[in-house]
């Protein structure tokens, strides 16, 4: 009973706190700025990720404390660290700081919880020498923080993926009876409360703060040490799969920049979502298809959990699979059509010299 109130006042705190930010953002005239990879118009304001963190850091601090069953001092290189990333990209939100800046950061959060002992400790049956460990961890909670970033280009789309990631994860730590589950159930609540202003049509976005601070916390709390538990054998295929929108997304950008011969963090509109506003799908509809899938997938790894070990791998690389071919579809069929359009507008404009000569 004691932590469906910590899930609600987390819920109602951010729900309260965003008209307050909003109205904050319109005086001084902090609005989401225009980018190649940016879908909007008009003025929106962009800090929504404050109201996030701050209900979800004062609820989870007094749960923390309130809660004899979770020990405060393992969970506060987590807290710490999630606040240096939050205040951090807030910073970035109102300034811009240069990308240097940005990874200098990131790497002295990541640094603060691995060094904590948050760390993958195996890949299936396989026991992660320490030094793979903590590459493999480092490289882990970077890749995630910035692809959660670079998924925030649609209305509702990064704050519905995560609330939906962070619920199936916290069903699963509590089918392992693992307190910090409530950790996952009181952020998605504060998710829920910012969902409320940022379905689409969006009066709010959550920034490069939110973003940044919801991937490092996906990232980092199934890091917990669950050694012994049938959870660790398929701890990563799990976290993959809850995050494989952002991940492969990612991906997908990096490999199209290296082949294009530009810089990695230059933004385009080649995204996934982009690339269903460019099949005709409208925004919603885009919205909806990408959130029905990602319900399947956590439906999916919650099942996982409760089959035989070797079965549940099986079940969730068939998931794995399925995204993989999922992501290469909307790739080609996309390419087609940017052909064609290529091809129509080529012959418009041949169309057009052809007329001006015969004038």
């Amino acid at each position: 009973m004691t932590q469906f109130i910590f899930i609600g006042a987390a819920a109602l705190l951010s729900v309260i706190s965003m008209p307050i930010i909003i109205k904050f953002c319109k005086k001084f005239s902090l609005y989401d700025s225009q980018n190649a990879r940016k879908i909007h118009s008009g003025d929106i304001p962009r800090l929504g990720g404050v109201g996030i963190a701050i209900s979800f850091f004062i609820v989870a601090f007094l749960c923390v404390i309130f809660e004899k069953n979770i020990d405060l001092f393992s969970n506060l290189p987590l807290l710490i660290a999630a606040l240096i990333i939050f205040v951090f990209g807030i910073v970035d939100d109102i300034l811009e700081l240069p990308a240097y800046v940005k990874l200098l950061v990131q790497l002295v959060a990541v640094s603060l919880v691995t060094f904590s002992g948050y760390r993958f400790t195996q890949i299936f049956a396989w026991k992660l020498p320490t030094i793979l460990s903590f590459m493999l961890t480092f490289g882990w909670i970077l890749g995630v923080i910035n692809a959660y970033n670079l998924i925030d280009g649609l209305d509702a789309l990064c704050g519905s993926l995560s609330f939906t990631a962070l619920v199936s994860l916290g069903i699963i730590l509590s089918v392992f009876k693992i307190p910090e589950a409530i950790i996952c159930f009181i952020l998605a609540g504060s998710i829920f409360g910012f969902l409320c202003f940022n379905w689409p049509p969006a009066k709010l976005f959550m920034g490069d703060g939110g973003s940044q601070f919801i991937g490092f916390m996906i990232a980092t709390i199934p890091l917990y040490s669950t050694e012994g538990l049938s959870f660790e054998y398929n701890k990563l295929l799990i976290m993959i799969i809850l995050a494989s929108f952002p991940i492969f997304d990612t991906i997908a950008a990096i490999w199209r920049r290296l082949r294009d011969k530009r810089s990695i963090m230059s933004p385009d509109k080649m995204h996934l979502h982009h690339k269903f506003l460019n099949l005709g799908y409208t925004r919603k509809q885009t919205l909806f298809i990408i959130l029905g899938i990602q319900i399947l997938l956590c439906v999916c790894v919650v099942l996982s959990i409760f089959l035989e070990k070797f079965r549940g791998t099986a079940f969730l690389m068939e998931a794995f699979i399925f995204m993989c071919i999922f992501f290469s579809i909307m790739h080609y069929t996309n390419r087609a059509v940017l052909r064609k359009q290529s091809k129509v507008e080529e012959e418009k404009a041949n169309e057009t010299e052809e007329k001006k000569l015969y004038e």
